[in-house]
């Protein structure tokens, strides 16, 4: 365990490395780009004595050595810094927009890992929709979720008048009651959450079949044909009951996928989440908020990624008994 912990904090280490130089190898200067607060460019330009000025101010004008230094302190009493572009602490943007993220990819990880489990039990106990469902999953695979996110805008909400084409909700609707509020909410992230489900269930499919697979060759499975028990409780009580470990390093794993996806779903259905101010921080160099991004982004995925490893030894050990 301490093992995995020591790779886990190097592999944290190597990633705030890039994190802070890789966004300043980027070409441009973030202070050439002035732009407003709602992320539109002004007329406008700065004077040089004006961009050294803030320079100074975001503490820019430094060597790179000593605003890496200087960073790591910030980051250690919880200061992300200011955002250039936004003109806002980086940790208040996150935070406004996170829930936004978070809600479409806790409802994809929801509708993904139930849909994946259900169609993997139908599978492994019909031939015929096994050979179906495993040739459909495995092309479906392979399409990138911003590409079918670009298909539902065309095919989809631009031909459906109750299926809004971008956003979250409705600007400045006045809602009479909560459910008409959820029930706008609902109608834009349909289609973003459709669009990461598909790519999403695959995994978990597959998954679920291989374990459901495994656990029929296991002589307890015969007993409870003996018992004469139903079809569907030796589904559910002997094959996924003792498929759920795996399953669950699955869903741990799905994370980081989920996460990347978001970003670009967001993007193309201009959904207020993280993923459409990351647009904006890359388009203007806004350093401070592309590093708060990705370090809450890699520390998601490498806490997903370690609660999957810690549940996959935990499930070998059990197994080696």
């Amino acid at each position: 365990m301490k093992r995995k912990v020591f790779m886990f904090f190097g592999a944290f280490l190597v990633i705030y490395l890039f994190n802070f130089f890789i966004p300043r190898l980027m070409p441009g200067d973030p202070f050439r780009y002035s732009s407003s607060v709602s992320g539109e460019d002004m007329t406008m330009e700065y004077s040089e004595a004006q961009i050294e000025k803030m320079r100074e101010y975001y503490g820019m004008d430094k060597p790179l050595p000593e605003q890496f230094f200087d960073t790591v302190k910030n980051n250690l009493h919880g200061d992300f810094g200011m955002s250039i572009h936004y003109k806002m602490p980086v940790s208040s943007v996150i935070c406004s927009r996170l829930p936004w993220t978070l809600g479409i990819m806790a409802v994809t990880l929801i509708i993904s890992l139930t849909l994946g489990v259900v169609l993997a039990l139908v599978s492994v106990r019909n031939q015929k929709a096994d050979h179906i469902l495993y040739g459909f999953f495995s092309a479906l695979s392979e399409i990138p979720p911003f590409l079918i996110g670009l298909l539902f805008l065309f095919l989809i909400a631009a031909k459906v008048d109750w299926i809004p084409l971008s956003g979250g909700v409705t600007a400045f609707a006045k809602f009479d009651t909560v459910g008409e509020y959820l029930k706008d909410l609902f109608t834009h992230a349909l289609l973003p959450v459709s669009a990461l489900s598909l790519v999403t269930v695959p995994g978990f499919y597959f998954t679920s079949r291989a374990s459901f697979l495994s656990v029929l060759r296991k002589p307890y499975l015969l007993v409870g044909k003996a018992k004469g028990l139903s079809e569907w409780r030796i589904r559910i009580f002997y094959i996924l009951r003792n498929t759920v470990t795996p399953i669950t390093a699955r869903l741990f794993l799905s994370i980081g996928t989920v996460i990347g996806g978001t970003l670009l779903v967001e993007n193309v259905f201009a959904y207020p989440g993280i993923g459409t101010v990351m647009r904006e921080a890359v388009r203007y160099r806004d350093y401070p908020m592309i590093q708060g991004i990705f370090l809450l982004s890699a520390v998601i995925v490498l806490v997903s990624m370690f609660l999957a490893d810690v549940l996959n030894a935990g499930s070998d050990r059990r197994e080696q008994q």
